[in-house]
């Protein structure tokens, strides 16, 4: 009696190419498990490390510069998809050009976003009873605000020892109606605060008098630079006058 049983160590093309497909298999697993590993160490790494970095600190008065009359949303985290807490009135008009913002008191940064509270309208200034605020605590995006500087100089870093990067000409201050709303705040540290400038929102007569270094712009897409300021005004219709009016009411 014949048998059709091949040897043991005889192969055929099928067998040999279903194994082939099988060692295929086991590596392709062993590399999902591999990165699996990976990704765990990963997680592991982020929850170890405290997970996303704390909001900057910071105090210092800020303006809202919002334009549309729904006003300004402020939020319960630094995101544009966190829940609305209320709103902020928009900058307030007379319709011959005197205008008035609300001002806030801002505490922390994070991702170009500033956490404020105390937001007040200043009815001595708009000749109306003041508008409804939203006073609490809450998020707003840095593109919504402006600061007045009192400063000579922007700095490379937030403290006064830095090396200067931004002046005016002539000793002018970072004051005026044209500086103030040619920035917006994007950081923080304590009482300095670093702002944004776009060079086509200055004033025609005064962007021949800005002195900017190359270190100002670095990084930056043309026509922008960004210096750190100091001496902060929460005052919006006259100059501050001595140190203590220059911090946070």
């Amino acid at each position: 009696m014949t048998s059709d049983r091949r040897p043991i160590n005889e192969v055929t093309p099928l067998t040999s190419m279903c194994w082939s497909m099988v060692n295929e298999h086991f590596r392709a697993a062993a590399s999902l498990l591999a990165a699996l590993a990976g990704c765990a160490v990963f997680a592991d790494a982020a929850r170890a490390s405290g997970g996303p970095p704390e909001p900057a600190s910071c105090r210092f008065s800020a303006f809202v510069e919002e334009t549309d009359a729904a006003g300004l949303n402020v939020r319960a985290a630094p995101s544009s998809t966190a829940p609305v807490l209320g709103t902020l009135p928009p900058v307030w008009s007379d319709g011959t050009g005197w205008q008035v913002r609300i001002r806030v008191t801002v505490t922390a940064a994070s991702n170009g976003w500033f956490r404020i509270r105390d937001a007040a309208d200043d009815e001595a200034l708009t000749g109306q009873p003041a508008r409804p605020v939203y006073d609490g605590e809450g998020w707003v995006s840095g593109r919504k605000l402006v600061v007045k500087s009192q400063a000579s100089a922007g700095r490379t870093r937030p403290s006064k020892d830095a090396a200067a990067s931004v002046r005016f000409k002539d000793e002018l201050l970072f004051d005026s109606d044209g500086a103030i709303e040619a920035g917006r705040p994007v950081d923080c540290r304590g009482a300095w605060v670093q702002i944004d400038y776009d060079e086509a929102r200055f004033p025609a007569d005064l962007r021949p008098l800005l002195q900017v270094s190359p270190s100002a712009r670095t990084g930056l897409p043309k026509g922008r630079f960004r210096a750190w300021l100091d001496k902060i005004c929460g005052i919006q219709e006259t100059s501050c006058d001595g140190p203590s009016s220059l911090e946070t009411p």
